[in-house]
């Protein structure tokens, strides 16, 4: 049974619910079973400085006190083009860890694919992939390669056609040593089940790969609501057809 989850958004995230605050979430992450939880809601959610980050730093602080949970304070950021990220090195150094998206087409700075076709949105996504994969801020690479009908704004039926041309018309050898490279660092892919709930189950391909090539995944299922916080039995059986160990999967670093 997974026992964490790194992608979990509070009501500080506009796209997270209003009762997603940190004793509701808490009391769902320990119903779930997991002992250990990441908060990471979107860089843009605040005015990111020092101080702010120490607020909420003690707020988790206060919230987690006597529970049998140990609680992260992550972010998600996301990758602009190559060598851009939405966070600095300095404020990235005030988290836990970082999520950095590879695929926030939805935000205006980020680039984007100049048209649907499939092979040309495969190298799109696999450009961006690399980019979230080499920045320097990044720990894990959020949601990659999983196309959101919210953000493309197209059909979900379709959508998951052509994610799976897509996923089809990847260059394999490109994105295999984007994951060597990934297993050298230490970085992590997150192993989002959204892509079930999309029905683009040829993303598995995507998963098992990472898995052959010796890269960290690190389970984190985007939840914006509380029924949202447990893993579902269809994604708890994929994670465990990948049997994977503990040596495994990601977490974050600890220093206590």
């Amino acid at each position: 049974m997974v026992r964490a989850n790194y992608h979990i958004h509070t009501h500080h995230s506009p796209c997270g619910s209003g009762d997603m605050v940190l004793a509701s979430i808490l009391d769902a992450a320990e119903k779930a079973g997991y002992d250990r939880i990441g908060i990471s809601d979107h860089c843009y959610s605040f005015d990111l400085n020092s101080e702010r980050i120490k607020e909420l730093r003690a707020e988790v602080a206060a919230a987690s006190k006597e529970r049998n949970i140990r609680v992260y304070l992550g972010i998600e950021a996301y990758v602009i083009r190559h060598h851009l990220a939405s966070v600095s090195h300095q404020i990235a150094a005030l988290f836990d860890f970082v999520l950095v998206a590879p695929n926030h087409y939805h935000i205006r700075s980020v680039a984007k694919p100049v048209r649907m076709d499939a092979r040309i949105l495969a190298d799109h996504e696999l450009y961006m992939f690399e980019a979230a994969a080499n920045h320097p801020v990044t720990d894990v690479v959020a949601h990659p390669f999983i196309l959101s009908p919210r953000i493309f704004r197209i059909a979900a039926e379709r959508l998951a056609q052509l994610s799976q041309d897509v996923m089809a018309s990847v260059d394999e050898k490109r994105l295999a040593l984007c994951l060597d490279r990934m297993r050298e660092r230490g970085l992590a892919v997150e192993l989002n089940p959204k892509f079930l709930a999309f029905d683009q189950e040829h993303v598995e391909w995507f998963y098992r790969l990472c898995v052959e090539r010796g890269v960290l995944l690190s389970v984190g299922n985007d939840a914006h609501s509380l029924d949202d916080i447990p893993l579902s039995d269809d994604a708890q059986g994929f994670i465990d057809s990948l049997g994977l160990t503990e040596a495994g999967l990601w977490h974050p670093l600890s220093f206590d």
